[in-house]
């Protein structure tokens, strides 16, 4: 299939994650790269409260409450500049001021990520064949059908009643794309991919650095070219895993950092209500989007306060004033305990060990190949020229930027690599103590660090005799200098990381014999069920042998959503008896009580990983008398049962 026919879902994506908090952010009298970067942000954060309210007053899922919460905040956000902020305050500047420098910084990685995504996956209608995809695909679809996107519903399609909370906001913005694009769920999930990719995360990430850094255009033009150059994100969590909810917490959580820099930082520079409440627009969609950005934002914005209050501390007079500082900092430190003892997910879901020894975690950090990638050169050699310029020139931006590097390279090697589990469970464990999910963090961390390095080497020539008469003689020369760095760090940074990295992803989404647990056969087979299987019937199937993806891929509902999931007895009779028993009381009882009519069998040799429950009662359906083959295609089989008194 051609990538023109996910045009529209593309489309579709945009409209969904500009449009809403463009309209917002425009009314709060937002301009330029800001006003931009805000817009997904805030359209996150729209879709992920109006999921979790519509719920609460019988609104079915889809683009009405999204519509009517976006009309609310509009209005408040109206109200807020009329009579909050004063007139004196308005800025009389254009809604978009073109700087061409943005641009190039924006593009040109845009084009980039795009065209790695575009590679590696390879066909719209393609799939990422691994273990939480499952959950993924199905989830969007379960949405879809039960009309409802809230984090305390979407656990119930695996755990009725079991889970009280779920990030759901990448299936409940999937699923828009799906319902206003017409989009297959795989069409609308890879769609959602490219749009956060190459769009939200390098505007996010030149915002972020541009904020805390300066509107230097070198160091735009940096933070847009870097944006593409590190593996660990946005690639990683797109064949790890997959970490979609991760992905797109991630993506908008350098706009959270910057508000939090705006917030935190001394000095008077503008009214600081205003940033307050564009953070307070921000927070709800990276916490429901994932728990886990939003500790991130926490853990990475550290540096801030304590160097804000270090600021407040030397800059106090009198002993009670400076008595006050150390009070809040101990405050400041009390709940930061308090919050790690929240947040932590169940103890029986923090099981990952360590990958690496200590000395190799330290190498990974320094050497930008973290998660045991390629070492990534350019990128390693801005980072450390970038630390060099802070230990020589320092400052309270260079230190503050620093600092965040040093948080996110400690919380990856203690990760990775840490012998003290105790230290682990602590400082990681609201990541499940999973190192892939550090190295994206991490990269957000580094970036600002890379983007200085970068302006360091340039300030560095452009001082050197040759360049100087040329600079005297040429007005545009910063703009030129922009564009050189885009294209010189796009260029040296896609390298054996990159490469690697794209070669992870293609081989998850390839369809073939042996793949990742479906073969072509099984997925043609899926592809024919809305035409063999009626809509309120419910397919059985052994779920690792990927039966499972049935659901998000064909529309038809299954009995094995998950790989994991809390079994009813009824699922655990037709799992374990059917083949052999399908006329026994309690399997007829199961059939009536889930409604499975049919069963799809597909061939256990492509077992991605080991199969730890009993569906023996699915086995060698070939020689059951209590079915009916429907259609094969090669290994993959579709039965009908007739069990229980004939055809149901």
């Amino acid at each position: 299939m051609s990538w023109l026919s996910a045009v529209p879902a593309v489309l579709a994506t945009v409209g969904i994650l500009v449009v809403p908090g463009l309209v917002v952010a425009l009314l709060l009298r937002q301009r330029g790269l800001r006003l931009l970067a805000l817009a997904p942000a805030i359209s996150v954060s729209l879709i992920a409260v109006a999921a979790l309210g519509a719920p609460f007053v019988g609104i079915r899922w889809g683009l009405l409450p999204v519509g009517i919460l976006a009309v609310v905040a509009a209005v408040a956000a109206a109200v807020w500049s009329r009579f909050v902020v004063p007139r004196s305050r308005v800025s009389l500047r254009p809604a978009i001021s073109i700087d061409w420098s943005i641009v190039v910084a924006l593009v040109v990685p845009a084009l980039v990520i795009a065209f790695v995504l575009l590679r590696s996956i390879g066909d719209p209608d393609f799939i990422s064949q691994r273990y939480d995809n499952f959950f993924h695909l199905n989830g969007v679809q379960y949405v879809l059908d039960t009309g409802n996107a809230s984090p305390l519903w979407l656990g119930s399609m695996t755990s009725p009643g079991g889970i009280p909370f779920y990030p759901s906001g990448w299936h409940a913005l999937v699923s828009l794309v799906v319902s206003t694009s017409g989009a297959s769920v795989a069409i609308a999930a890879n769609a959602t991919i490219i749009v956060v990719a190459a769009f939200v995360w390098p505007l996010s990430a030149v915002f972020f650095v541009r904020t805390v850094l300066g509107r230097g255009r070198v160091v735009t033009a940096a933070a847009g070219a870097l944006s593409a150059a590190f593996p660990a994100f946005p690639f990683l969590p797109l064949h790890y895993g997959v970490l979609y909810p991760l992905f797109l917490g991630l993506a908008v959580a350098p706009v959270g950092l910057a508000l939090a820099w705006l917030l935190l930082r001394p000095g008077k520079v503008e009214r600081r209500g205003d940033i307050a409440l564009l953070l307070l627009l921000t927070v709800p969609g990276i916490a429901v989007a994932h728990p886990g950005a939003l500790m991130a934002v926490v853990a990475l914005s550290v540096p801030f306060v304590l160097a804000r209050l270090a600021h407040w501390f030397r800059s106090s007079e009198g002993s009670r004033r400076k008595i006050l500082v150390v009070v809040v900092a101990v405050a400041y430190l009390g709940a930061g305990v308090v919050l790690l003892s929240l947040v932590r997910p169940p103890s029986n879901q923090i099981y990952w060990p360590v990958i690496e020894s200590l000395p190799q975690a330290v190498g990974e950090v320094v050497s930008a190949a973290v998660y045991q990638y390629p070492m990534a050169f350019t990128v390693a050699a801005l980072l450390l020229v970038g630390a060099y310029s802070v230990v020589r020139r320092g400052g309270y931006v260079r230190w503050v930027v620093l600092g965040m590097a040093v948080v996110g390279c400690g919380l990856y090697v203690i990760v990775a690599s840490s012998p003290w589990e105790t230290l682990r469970f602590w400082f990681t464990a609201p990541w499940y103590n999973n190192a892939p999910r550090l190295a994206s963090i991490w990269v957000i961390a580094v970036l600002p660090l890379a983007a200085l390095g970068a302006s360091t080497i340039v300030s560095w020539i452009l001082r050197q005799r040759p360049f100087s008469a040329v600079r005297r003689g040429v007005s545009r020369l910063p703009i030129a200098a922009s564009v050189v760095v885009v294209l010189l760090i796009t260029l040296l940074s896609q390298g054996a990381a990159i490469r690697q990295a794209s070669a992870d992803i293609e081989f998850t989404y390839q369809v073939r014999e042996g793949g990742p647990i479906l073969s072509p056969d099984e997925i043609a087979l899926i592809e024919d069920l809305p035409d063999l299987v009626p809509e309120d019937a419910v397919i059985a199937g052994d779920p690792w042998t990927g039966a499972s993806f049935a659901y998000g891929l064909s529309g038809r509902r299954v009995l094995m959503p998950h790989l994991l999931m809390d079994m009813s007895a009824d699922a655990k009779i037709i799992n374990t008896r059917l083949a052999t028993q399908g006329d026994s009381p309690a399997v007829c009882k199961a059939l009536e009580e889930t409604g499975v009519e049919y069963v799809l069998d597909f061939s256990a040799d492509g077992d991605f990983q080991d199969n730890p429950d009993d569906y023996s009662g699915l086995e060698g359906l070939d020689r059951s008398p209590y079915v009916t083959l429907v259609e094969s295609k090669g290994d993959a089989k579709l039965y009908e049962i007739t069990a229980c008194g004939g055809t149901r």
